[in-house]
């Protein structure tokens, strides 16, 4: 590609070719400008990405509310040397993003670093944004409606305004009005609302990309039409995250219309949230993505299916009664003929009918991607 060629050209010390490439699960063609920022840098899943960012050698602008973004604190010591560019400059650099803050908002799509030490590495100190990860989420004790809805939904503006060719928001699973009556919704629910913002936030962001979407469904070429400055939403919502080991996109299975949860590892879905936001089938889609086998209905999500502590999750399930209900005993007086049972596995197969897993790569993954239905 002619374009991709005299990118390079003008980059001889591209910051990528510094530290190589991950070349696991055919990940996507990563534009030779390629630059993220990450809002929630500092949370458990935003720390996740931007190690996945630097562990494929991207540029990226780590969004929090104070501005500060250590490297060692928060991914360890072994990846300092992966987070700066020999010699120069940093492949990690720390913005304010508050989205309580709108100002603080508008001036991450307008960085300038003046910093000159090399040439080479100019273009790279003023990188914009071409991929905006949404990781933030308010604390337990936070605002859900000013982070999960007005704060998402102004950085959905504000990608749309700057012409950034992504946005990947990390929503959750089961947050859909259809699935209010889930005991998890309720349970988080009683937090400031936050699952009642989660879904707001989701609607606007939808709302905000609708003039790019109808431009794109009247281009010829919709992959030439997202290249050509059509910014894109894509939309993935996790459930039941783990602070474990990554596994890889061939443990992975995804789903459509918010009818499934499972368990996820936060390497996992930063990966996902990556991949799929460098993958032109994405743009304008939502679905769930959890390890393959741990799949259950989001309708009936429990409170002890979406802690990632065991023992959180073993407290949640004897306070709400699933232990109790599950335990031999109550079954053999209670559901003789297995007729619970029976019905809780027709609503999983319920849930899992249009699952996708077994897949050999994030090109496989992506190729049955739909995406969202849109109402002009």
């Amino acid at each position: 590609v002619p374009r991709a060629r005299a990118a390079r050209a003008r980059h001889p010390f591209s910051p990528r070719a510094q530290t190589g490439r991950v070349s696991d699960d055919a990940f996507p063609a990563i534009p030779p400008d390629a630059s993220v920022l990450v809002i929630g840098a500092s949370g458990r899943t935003g720390r996740e990405v931007v190690r996945e960012c630097l562990s494929r050698g991207i540029p990226v602008f780590a969004g929090t509310r104070d501005g500060a973004f250590d490297v060692a604190a928060s991914l360890g010591e072994d990846v300092v040397a992966a987070s700066v560019v020999p010699w120069t400059t940093p492949r990690v650099v720390p913005v304010r993003v508050d989205v309580t803050m709108p100002e603080t908002i508008a001036g991450a799509f307008s960085l300038d670093h003046p910093e000159r030490v090399l040439d080479e590495f100019s273009a790279f100190q003023k990188l914009k944004p071409t991929l905006v990860v949404f990781a933030a989420t308010a604390p337990a004790r936070g605002d859900p409606d000013a982070v999960d809805r007005r704060g998402l939904a102004a950085v959905a503006r504000a990608c749309v305004e700057n012409k950034v060719p992504r946005l990947v928001v990390i929503s959750g699973a089961g947050v859909t009005s259809k699935n209010r009556d889930s005991p998890a919704y309720k349970f988080l629910n009683a937090f400031g609302g936050r699952m009642d913002a989660k879904a707001r936030g989701e609607a606007e962001t939808v709302d905000s990309f609708k003039e790019s979407r109808r431009r794109f469904e009247k281009n010829e070429s919709p992959n030439e039409a997202l290249i050509s400055g059509c910014p894109s939403y894509t939309i993935v919502r996790p459930s039941g995250l783990l602070d474990k080991e990554r596994r890889g996109v061939t443990s992975l299975a995804m789903n459509r219309g918010d009818v499934a949860a499972g368990f996820l590892s936060r390497g996992d879905l930063a990966t996902c949230a990556l991949a799929c936001g460098f993958d032109a089938r994405c743009a304008f889609a939502s679905f769930e993505v959890y390890e393959r086998g741990t799949a259950v209905p989001a309708s009936t999500l429990s409170v002890a299916e979406i802690l990632s502590d065991p023992k959180a999750a073993r407290v949640a399930s004897i306070l709400t009664g699933q232990a109790f209900r599950e335990n031999a005993l109550f079954k053999s007086l209670f559901d003789a003929s297995g007729a619970e049972q029976k019905k809780r596995d027709a609503s999983t197969r319920e849930a899992t009918r249009f699952e996708r897993t077994g897949f050999a790569s994030w090109d496989d993954a992506f190729a049955g991607i739909e995406r969202d239905a849109f109402v002009p």
